[in-house]
């Protein structure tokens, strides 16, 4: 299987040495299916995977399954599976199965479903989903052996949220982790109705017993444009002692795969650049449950083939992943009014451990996906660095040069802000000029979205130029629509960007002067994913402030 590429990480990395070493590629198991298509007519004849941990040596599965000739709707009549392997690959099914069950009359009485499993060094610990077909809610129960379980008599131990909530229609246990003081939940959380579409995200929990949970107020991960534009769920979490990482499902209209996040804290997640890391053909993939393997430094991954509901098993020697983001606007250039525009670039490293960084550099109007690539640099934590007039001093280009840069980066705290000033005709030190922080790709406007970029302005003082990039390897339109203050539309303009390219419209306004307004922004393209940023100047002296969009 192949990890798709942001920014043509596959072609471009495999052509230089240094931060992006593609470790984040999963391979496929030549046993794959490990386990097969469940039978048809069985109680499990629609099985997905949920939880895989590994005890003494054996490998334990738990996993979720229904008739699938049942007539009712999908939230209803689930129960859990047990399957145990000496080596993950060769799975033996518990004669027990179900394992786990629904209560008649009780408030599990319709499904008991999708479990975090830990084991604590004497038994087994079990969270699950319980529903009585309205809501689902998170239920306890114990195990000596794994096989034979006892629900704890105060289940459910978590409610499903208020009304309005994200998690209002149902709690989904993905991962409990237990760091020595607490337990720490990564739950899907549901929103909408049993006959609606449901939108789903990844909420999370702690509790200092694994019975009484205080969730955290909102979403830790939501959809974000592309590949993950509708649904995201099914987190399955590790902490290696320094960083949280996760691996989630990511559901667009049209396919379902696995991508992959890290975190300091467990709350505040970044994801990986080159997501999904994990695809399948036909109807998608999901699902992923991932294990480190200490003693051959590997991470092992199992989920759903959602073609026949097999079981795969693929392995990574992650995660020496590759993190970036966008400085939508970078001039070594001659501008209007005799301006002469220079970009300086401020990266610091907010980690705890040195960063290695390259940038990339993504000429104006040019399909980028062959980017002239910088050299590799090393950052160390806690440090910054500061590169004056970048072009020049990185890439050692010359004036006229008009584009944007990438930063591609090992680590998802480097930050970075840039500053594009107009230089005095003495080539001095201009003003401070536009400042334009790095743009993460989930900052990018997707399909579906509309953004507003305010402070339009065209008069004899002002001018409003607005630049866009293009997050994708794809040819994308972008429509600008131009309003005046009164939200009377005025025209709509459109740029075509190339594959990971940039342009700006310049004096957007010009044919309204004198006028003050607003442009809209927005693409027609499903698999679309953009950034734009207006820039206003002072025609005296070609000052540019920034405004994003909104």
């Amino acid at each position: 299987m192949n990890a798709r590429r942001v920014l043509l990480l596959a072609a471009a990395l495999a052509c230089v040495a240094g931060v992006a070493t593609a470790q984040t590629d999963w391979v496929d198991d030549p046993a794959n299916p490990v386990v097969p298509p469940p039978e048809p007519g069985a109680w499990d004849a629609e099985r997905y995977t949920s939880t895989v941990l590994e005890v003494d040596g054996t490998y334990h599965m738990y996993f979720i399954g229904r008739n699938a000739m049942a007539a009712d709707p999908l939230y209803w009549y689930w129960d859990i599976g047990h399957a145990t392997s000496s080596d993950g690959v060769s799975w033996v099914m518990d004669p027990a199965n179900p394992v786990l069950t629904r209560s008649p009359f009780e408030w599990d009485e319709r499904a008991v479903a999708v479990a975090a499993v830990i084991h604590d060094g004497t038994e087994f610990r079990m969270w699950y989903t319980g529903s009585d077909g309205e809501v689902g809610r998170v239920g306890y129960a114990t195990s000596p052996d794994g096989s034979t379980w006892t629900k704890h008599p105060g289940s459910p131990v978590m409610d499903a949220g208020a009304p309005g909530a994200f998690d209002d229609l149902g709690v989904w246990p993905g991962t409990v982790i237990f760091d020595g003081e607490r337990y720490r939940m990564w739950y899907t959380g549901a929103h909408g109705t049993v006959s609606s579409d449901w939108d789903w995200r990844i909420g999370y929990a702690e509790s200092a017993d694994g019975l009484s949970w205080i969730r955290h107020p909102g979403p830790v991960l939501e959809p974000a444009p592309g590949w993950e534009s509708w649904l995201v769920y099914g987190p399955s979490v590790i902490y290696d002692g320094l960083t949280y990482r996760m691996w989630y499902t990511g559901h667009s209209s049209s396919h379902i795969t696995i991508g992959y996040a890290v975190s300091q804290d467990g709350v505040q997640w970044t994801r990986y650049f080159g997501n999904p890391v994990v695809d399948g053909p036909g109807g998608g993939v999901e699902w992923a449950s991932v294990l480190y393997d200490d003693a051959n430094a590997v991470y092992e991954m199992w989920f759903t083939n959602l073609n026949d509901f097999s079981f795969r098993r693929a392995t990574s020697a992650c995660c020496s992943t590759v993190y970036a983001s966008f400085i939508p606007a970078a001039a070594f250039a001659a501008g209007a009014h005799g301006s002469f525009f220079q970009t300086d670039l401020d990266l610091s490293n907010a980690d705890v451990v040195p960063a290695e960084y390259e940038l990339w550099w993504l000429p104006r109007g040019e399909d980028n996906s062959e980017p002239t690539v910088s050299a590799t640099f090393n950052l160390g934590a806690g440090m910054s660095v500061r590169y004056a007039n970048v072009l020049a001093e990185v890439f050692e280009l010359e004036p006229d040069a008009l584009g944007a840069l990438a930063i591609v980066s090992s680590s998802p705290r480097l930050l970075a802000m840039s500053r594009t000033c107009n230089l005095p005709g003495d080539g001095s030190s201009g003003t401070y000029g536009q400042s334009i922080p790095a743009i993460a790709p989930e900052e990018f406007v997707g399909s579906g979205e509309r953004r507003r970029i305010l402070f339009g302005t065209e008069n004899a003082d002002m001018r409003t130029n607005i630049g866009c990039q293009n997050g994708t390897d794809v040819i994308i339109p972008v429509d600008l629509e131009l309003f005046d203050m009164e939200g009377n539309p005025l025209a709509t303009e459109r740029i075509i960007l190339l594959p990971w390219g940039n342009d700006q419209i310049n004096r957007i306004f010009e044919d309204f002067a004198p006028i003050t307004g607003y442009v809209e922004i927005s693409t027609p393209l499903a698999a679309g994913a953009f950034y734009c940023y207006g820039s206003v100047l002072d025609n005296v002296t070609s000052d540019p402030t920034t405004i994003p969009p909104m």
